[in-house]
C-alpha cells in the first residue's frame, strides 16, 4: 500500500533508509540527522510504501530554490529485501501522478554510477534524459560524482 507519509512515519523511514544506505551507499554520506534529510527544504509531499505498519520504500517531491525551477523528485528507495515487487514504480507513479494533477513538470537526479536499475526505471516510465551535471557535494572517499539529470514533462 502507498500513502502519504505522517510524522510519526519518520523512525521506520530511517530504519528502512539505513538498510538501504549499509547495502547500496545511498545516501553517499549518512547525515546526520537522517530525519531531516528525509524532509528537505521545499518539501511538498512524501510518500510510503508500507506493509503491516513496516515501511517498505519512500519517494518525496519538493520544490525548486527558484520559482522557475521545476519540482524534484527525491528520497526515492525501497528496502532491499522487498525490490523486485514493483515498490519504486508505485511510489514514483504516485509522485508523478500527484504532480500531474497539478500540472507540474519533474527533474530528479541519479548518481550516474552504479545506478543502472533506477535509471532502467525512470527511462521505462518515460523519463527524458537531460543531460549531466557533477554533484554539489563530495563522497566519502572525496570523490564529487557526475549526476544524469531527468525530466519529465507536463502531461
Amino acid at each position: 500500500m502507498v500513502r502519504r507519509r505522517r510524522p510519526a512515519d519518520l523512525p521506520g523511514c530511517v530504519a528502512a533508509l539505513a538498510e538501504v544506505h549499509r547495502l547500496d551507499g545511498y545516501p553517499s554520506r549518512w547525515p546526520a540527522d537522517a530525519a531531516g534529510w528525509l524532509s528537505p527544504a521545499g518539501l511538498l509531499a512524501a510518500w510510503l510504501a508500507v506493509d503491516a505498519g513496516t515501511v517498505l520504500g519512500h519517494v518525496a517531491l519538493h520544490a525548486g530554490i527558484e520559482d522557475t525551477e521545476p519540482v524534484s523528485v527525491s528520497r526515492l528507495f525501497v528496502r532491499p529485501a522487498r525490490r523486485g515487487r514493483r515498490l519504486g514504480e508505485a511510489l514514483l507513479s504516485t509522485a508523478t501522478d500527484h504532480a500531474a494533477s497539478r500540472g507540474l513538470e519533474l527533474t530528479l537526479e541519479v548518481v550516474d554510477e552504479q545506478r543502472s536499475a533506477a535509471i532502467s526505471l525512470y527511462e521505462r516510465l518515460g523519463w527524458r534524459y537531460a543531460g549531466r551535471r557533477p554533484a554539489d557535494w563530495h563522497t566519502p572517499a572525496g570523490i564529487r560524482p557526475q549526476l544524469r539529470r531527468y525530466v519529465l514533462p507536463v502531461r
